[in-house]
């Protein structure tokens, strides 16, 4: 079972692939869909990272949503044909930047694996 350390490093590394391809604006971002594929992976990716994290480390991190990220992983896993694509990019553009300081932050202040 992959620790809680290595499930916030992976929220940090899909972070940064998301950063690494985001469009500046929405218009190209609708226009290249082998980048909205790649862009929507790595929110899963992100959602199931932190759907798979310890209840003790979302209950002792308040400050993150993790309820609203573990609901956006569901949709995009289990009900694709709701995905809302203004949501994804939203999402991609202002919350996966503002959640990566608090994965940081956490990450710090974990101990580490053994």
């Amino acid at each position: 079972m992959r620790s809680d350390r290595l499930r916030l490093q992976d929220i940090l590394d899909a972070i940064a692939v998301i950063e690494q391809y985001l469009p500046a604006d929405r218009e190209a971002f609708d226009r290249d869909p082998p980048v909205q594929s790649h862009v929507y992976r790595h929110l899963m990716i992100v959602g199931e990272a932190a759907w798979t994290l310890s209840d003790q480390l979302k209950k002792q991190n308040p400050q993150v949503s993790w309820r609203q990220i573990e609901g956006m992983r569901h949709i995009m896993v289990h009900d694709y044909f709701k995905v809302n694509w203004t949501r994804i990019y939203e999402t991609a553009r202002d919350h996966v930047p503002a959640l990566k300081p608090q994965v940081v932050a956490i990450l710090s202040s974990l101990p580490p694996d053994p």
